[in-house]
């Protein structure tokens, strides 16, 4: 009995259809003509009785040969296939597109608690203002609203910024008020 070279185990492997992530044959043989490398191999497998010649179909070159794996091919190529790869790390994110259609988007599915925006005034006159609700407030629940002027003033809120003329400079004074909203919580922590 002869030890197969890497070569010739990847053409058993190839004939039966396996790989270290599929261990189930599903086909068995290879269409080469002679003279190849590859049917230079297999006629060593052949000699060896891990695999059969015959003749390739009517639909081939005439000159062409399938090869095939024998049972002792095919045991031989199964204890030699290398060990599946580890699976992948799942991450948050994959668990988030199994289940995404349930939330929001990656922050609703995280919990982080997402700043809104509010708006208030008329149409050529508007203000804007970029807030978050406390985790208990039922206004957290919703995304970014199409219709921003629905809101309560009577509603807590953790973190708001100044109203301003335009969303982008109401996000800005967000998030200076976002920075002092943390510095205060460090100091009472540092207190504490």
């Amino acid at each position: 009995m002869i030890e197969p070279t890497e070569k010739q185990l990847w053409l058993l492997w190839h004939t039966l259809g396996l790989s270290p992530n599929c261990r189930t044959s599903n086909r068995n043989y290879f269409v080469t003509s002679p003279g190849y490398d590859d049917a230079d191999n297999f006629d060593l497998l052949v000699d060896a009785g891990f695999a059969t010649r015959s003749k390739a179909p009517a639909f081939c070159d005439a000159n062409d040969v399938v090869y095939r794996a024998t049972a002792e091919g095919k045991q031989l190529a199964l204890a030699k296939l290398p060990a599946p790869p580890p699976p992948a790390k799942r991450t948050n994110f994959d668990a988030y597109l199994d289940e995404c259609e349930c939330y929001e988007g990656f922050a609703h599915f995280l919990g982080i608690n997402m700043p809104r925006y509010q708006q208030r005034g008329d149409w050529g006159a508007r203000e804007y203002r970029m807030v978050r609700y406390p985790r208990g407030s039922s206004y957290r629940g919703y995304s970014r609203d199409y219709n921003f002027a629905q809101w309560s003033p009577y509603e807590t809120l953790e973190v708001a910024g100044e109203w301003a003329p335009t969303m982008k400079e109401a996000k800005a004074s967000y998030k200076q008020a976002l920075a002092e909203y943390r510095a205060r919580g460090r100091e009472n922590r540092e207190a504490a």
